[in-house]
């Protein structure tokens, strides 16, 4: 045998090696995966199933972390993108504006592992305030049901695997202590820790800046409001595939109080709650939006100014939405931030 054909053997065994190395990466995982005949009558889950996952939406690949250099941004690039859009102020989240990636860096998509369907689902928004932290509205998340959520951040398209889209499992909930004490969505507002030392910011995932307790939005002011919500109200599986945005004006909280709008209902229209969007409707978050960010935009920086909480159906007239009015819970937020550190 000639020198010659050694040299091309040795090739050939070293691209069937490379070839063989790659396949394993990809389609070998020491892990136990689902499949059509895996059952799926239970009642618990074992953590360890739920975390290495395999699902349809991310290629077939559990959604971590990857180890990889990631340029961190500082914090102080709060409220600030790459990307910059601007919503037509009319339409609704409901059937409303399609958003280009990374308009919104800040916004997270909670899911929650079915286990009737056997893997995780859409079930809340959130927004990234810190370097491993996410605020959300409280009713989306149960302390006590922790091993069963997952945060997904830079996500865009529901049914595919985005750019810049990562996703944490949860470390801890911290749940404000007055939740509920004034009506079934008082003080809705819920702090979430994941289990990453920190998030890659980047052109698409960036923290939002926190309001100035001092400072007053004034009604009339014209938001932005983002979710992957249903599209119709009367079909909860209708939810969005991509994230979607409504421009939305802060209404005078007195009005909103007027019986003929938001009051003389079971909840009360607190001064820890704020409505947003027109006497008119047409504009509106819905189901599958909460915990999602009203951001409004002053000083060149976006403020999470407040979360989507509740309503009385999906922009329907003289019916605005209902959202938590972060800046009165500034000092708490800032509390729980220290708690989790």
């Amino acid at each position: 045998m000639t020198s010659q054909n050694i040299l091309s053997q040795r090739h050939l065994l070293r691209c069937l090696l490379a070839f063989f190395v790659v396949f394993v990466h990809n389609y070998v995982e020491m892990a136990v995966i689902l499949t059509p005949s895996t059952p799926l009558n239970v009642t618990e889950v074992d953590e360890s199933l739920i975390t290495t996952l395999r699902y349809k939406r991310s290629g077939g690949y559990p959604k971590i972390p990857m180890q990889e250099k990631v340029k961190y941004e500082s914090p102080n690039d709060c409220g600030t993108r790459s990307v910059h859009f601007d919503p037509l102020r009319k339409g609704k989240i409901v059937g409303g504006t399609s958003t280009p990636y990374g308009a919104y860096p800040w916004q997270v998509e909670i899911q929650k592992f079915s286990t009737d369907l056997g893997k995780f689902m859409h079930h809340c928004g959130g927004a990234v305030i810190g370097k491993n932290l996410v605020v959300t509205v409280a009713h989306c998340v149960d302390k006590s049901q922790i091993k069963y959520y997952r945060i997904v951040i830079g996500d865009h398209i529901l049914d595919q695997r985005d750019p810049h889209e990562y996703s944490y499992r949860v470390e801890s909930v911290v749940s404000h202590p007055s939740f509920r004490l004034d009506g079934p969505y008082s003080n809705d507002i819920a702090i979430v820790k994941l289990k990453a030392h920190r998030i890659g910011f980047n052109s698409h995932v960036r923290p939002i800046c926190l309001p100035d307790p001092q400072e007053n939005i004034p009604a009339g002011t014209i938001c932005s409001v983002t979710g992957w919500g249903i599209q119709r109200a009367e079909d909860i599986k209708s939810l969005s595939s991509v994230l979607r945005v409504a421009a939305v004006p802060i209404m005078d909280t007195e009005m909103c109080r007027n019986n003929s709008i938001n009051g003389g209902r079971s909840q009360k229209i607190l001064d820890s709650m704020l409505c947003a969007g027109s006497t008119d409707g047409g504009m509106d978050a819905c189901a599958g939006d909460s915990g999602g960010p009203l951001a409004c935009e002053y000083n060149n920086r976006f403020y999470l100014t407040g979360l989507v909480s509740w309503g009385d159906g999906c922009a329907k007239k003289n019916r605005p939405g209902v959202y938590t009015r972060v800046e009165s819970f500034i000092d708490w937020i800032h509390e729980s931030i220290d708690s989790l550190e």
